[in-house]
């Protein structure tokens, strides 16, 4: 008798443990959702994207970093674009940062530093954007528009190619910055009429134009 008495406490024991754990709630869950009204009740920026709450422009990749979220759902690191770039090819490491397509405008209004081992392609194209600066001292290779009023205060490249095209009204100004070519193996920067290209450091004599720096006079690319 004695013996099924225990054996019935132990199976009462074991039927609470699992109601106990079948009523968890993971904290991920709340970011589950299947329209945007599921996401409402969140931080009221949110959008229901692939069935999770993300913030708007980041996709689900940008935003894989959820409050919660279970690590069986995490993707791997290096499937995800870098917080500096609006959009990106993952696979040819090569970054975009559109300055009009960035939906919260903190990307370009802080310093814009291209991800160190990727190309960039930096569009300074909103009035005052990177005005604290493009930092490509990292990257393999950069291109940079300057086409916004005011942009692009200061400029610094890399070792790889760097194309700088400063087109916007006081563009590419500042006496602390300016462009520095640094030691590009070939660095062009082009200034239109109304740019503030007075501060504009090529990699070598030969290379300035007068207007800004060219890579085509000899020893002026040295790229492999």
């Amino acid at each position: 008798m004695t013996k099924v008495v225990v054996a019935w406490l132990a199976i009462v024991a074991l039927a609470l443990v699992a109601a106990g754990s079948c009523s968890i709630k993971h904290s991920s869950e709340q970011f589950e959702c299947d329209t945007n009204a599921d996401c409402v009740d969140l931080d009221g920026n949110r959008v229901c994207s692939d069935g999770l709450c993300v913030v708007p422009g980041g996709g689900p990749m940008k935003d894989a970093a959820v409050d919660g979220m279970r690590t069986d759902t995490l993707p791997d690191a290096s499937l995800i674009c870098p917080d500096q770039c609006t959009s990106c090819n993952i696979e040819k490491k090569e970054c975009t940062v559109d300055c009009a397509g960035d939906p919260d405008t903190t990307t370009c209004m802080g310093q814009v530093k291209c991800p160190a081992g990727w190309s960039c392609n930096v569009k300074c194209n909103t009035a005052s954007s990177c005005r604290a600066g493009v930092d490509c001292l990292g990257s393999t290779s950069c291109k940079i528009e300057c086409s916004g009023f005011g942009s692009c205060r200061s400029v610094a490249c890399g070792p790889g190619p760097c194309d700088i095209t400063c087109s916007g009204s006081q563009s590419c100004g500042g006496t602390a910055g300016g462009v520095a070519c640094g030691t590009s193996c070939a660095c062009d920067v082009k200034c239109a009429a109304g740019a503030n290209c007075f501060n504009v450091t090529c990699t070598k004599p030969q290379c300035d134009t007068g207007l800004g720096c060219s890579s085509q006079p000899t020893g002026c690319d040295t790229c492999p």
